[in-house]
């Protein structure tokens, strides 16, 4: 393992992808399950914003269902990045798709009819930084506009943590990640991974101007969750 415990430009970028489909429940449902919530409050001609671009997955199943969306992707890796714009030419849906290296606070652009964050915030420490990821995505969205988060998430003092991360650490066995990847993987979240408690997730969405938030997904230690930019 690198000294970085999530090397997005590095190996841990490279089998990303494999990784996040053996060890996030849902992973793929994820993305199918924001595109059925978004479709219900967004127009033909919606401006989206994807923050965490990652591998194009999530890009590629909003613009195969709704080719008439405008999606901007930001992430700070080149290497997801890179992988991202392969996706999306492979798939025929570049038209329309902005792919943007760098942070939400480097966009030009603000007044999106929706924004979504995956598996972005668990990798920023509680010391303002999730706070102002959240804030940044607050001040890009249109008054009223929907905003889509799914994070790992948890209170490590409560007192079903300790059973439900067993419980994702068997999933993983099961899922058939090996020994000794799951030991290397484990080591990865213990140095890289920054919990927060569900209470904390909403208060933090509350002080960055989001309302009406509401959990729509929960496994083990994975939640979604659609809130609404206040006006």
């Amino acid at each position: 393992m690198s000294q970085e415990p999530f090397d997005f430009d590095g190996a841990y970028g490279d089998a990303y992808e494999r990784l996040a489909r053996t060890a996030i429940p849902g992973y793929l449902s994820s993305f199918r399950q924001a595109l059925a919530l978004l479709q219900g409050r967004l127009g033909p001609r919606a401006r989206l914003l994807v923050v965490g671009a990652g591998t194009g997955i999530e890009i590629v199943t909003f613009k195969r269902a709704e080719p008439g969306w405008r999606l901007t992707g930001v992430d700070l890796s080149a290497q997801m990045l890179d992988t991202a714009e392969h996706r999306v030419r492979e798939a025929g849906v570049e038209a329309g798709v902005t792919l943007i290296h760098g942070t939400v606070d480097d966009l030009a652009e603000n007044d999106f009819d929706a924004v979504t964050c995956f598996n972005v915030m668990h990798f920023l420490p509680d010391d303002g930084a999730k706070q102002a990821l959240l804030r940044g995505i607050s001040n890009r969205l249109a008054p009223g506009a929907p905003f889509v988060l799914f994070e790992l998430h948890g209170d490590r003092a409560a007192p079903d943590f300790d059973e439900l991360f067993t419980a994702w650490s068997r999933y993983w066995e099961i899922q058939g990640m090996g020994g000794p990847e799951r030991v290397e993987f484990r080591a990865r979240i213990d140095a890289g991974i920054h919990w927060a408690s569900e209470p904390r997730i909403r208060e933090l969405m509350a002080r960055a101007g989001f309302k009406d938030v509401r959990r729509y997904f929960r496994s083990l230690l994975y939640g979604g969750w659609i809130a609404r930019r206040a006006r």
